[in-house]
C-alpha cells in the first residue's frame, strides 16, 4: 500500500491509500501508529496522487469542504463506523461533546465508548476528532495535542495562526 509523509500549515500528515480511497491518515510523522493499522511489509512510500493532493491543498487554502471529496475505506467495527460517520457530519469549525456525538448515533449512554472509537480513528482530519470537546466545553485529549486541535479548528474558521 502506498503512503506519503506530508507537511502542511495545519500539520504534518502520514497518508495511506489504495486506488482512489484513503485507508489511513494521521497527524505527525510517527510511523509507529501506521504500523498498528497496516502490515509494514505491505506499504511503501510513493508520490501523493492528484485526488489527495488537490483536496489537501484546497483544505490548506481555506476550503475545508474539499475534504468531503475524498473517498475513504474504513476497516473498523460497526459501532466505530456509526461513530465516525456521525463525526464527519459535524460542520467545519464547529464542535460537539462526546455525549452529543453519542446522541447523534442514537444513545446518550455511550459517551465513553464513543471516546474509545475516536481514539482508534484510522483516518484523522477527514473523520475530524479535533471537533470533539468535553461536556464542559473544554478542549480535551487529542493525540497530537490540544494546541494542534485548537489550531485545526481556527484554520477551519479561516483564522490565521
Amino acid at each position: 500500500m502506498p503512503y506519503k509523509k506530508m507537511s502542511y500549515t495545519f500539520g504534518e500528515l502520514v497518508i495511506g491509500w489504495e486506488e482512489e480511497e484513503v485507508v489511513y491518515l494521521d497527524f505527525g510523522h510517527d510511523m509507529a501508529r501506521l504500523k498498528k493499522y497496516l502490515d509494514p511489509a505491505a506499504y511503501y512510500e510513493a508520490s501523493l496522487p492528484d485526488f489527495l493532493a488537490d483536496a489537501l491543498d484546497a483544505y490548506e487554502q481555506g476550503q475545508p469542504e474539499a475534504l468531503n471529496t475524498i473517498s475513504c475505506r474504513l476497516e473498523v467495527t460497526a459501532f466505530q463506523h456509526r461513530v465516525l460517520e456521525a463525526l464527519r457530519s459535524i460542520p467545519f469549525g464547529q464542535t460537539a461533546s462526546y455525549g452529543q456525538l453519542a446522541r447523534m448515533i442514537g444513545s446518550d449512554k455511550v459517551a465513553r465508548a464513543v471516546g474509545g472509537a475516536l481514539n482508534r480513528n484510522p483516518i484523522a482530519l477527514i473523520y475530524p476528532c479535533h471537533r470533539i470537546i468535553g461536556a464542559s466545553g473544554k478542549m480535551t485529549g487529542f493525540a497530537s495535542g490540544i494546541a494542534h486541535k485548537e489550531a485545526l479548528l481556527a484554520h477551519e474558521l479561516g483564522e490565521k495562526n
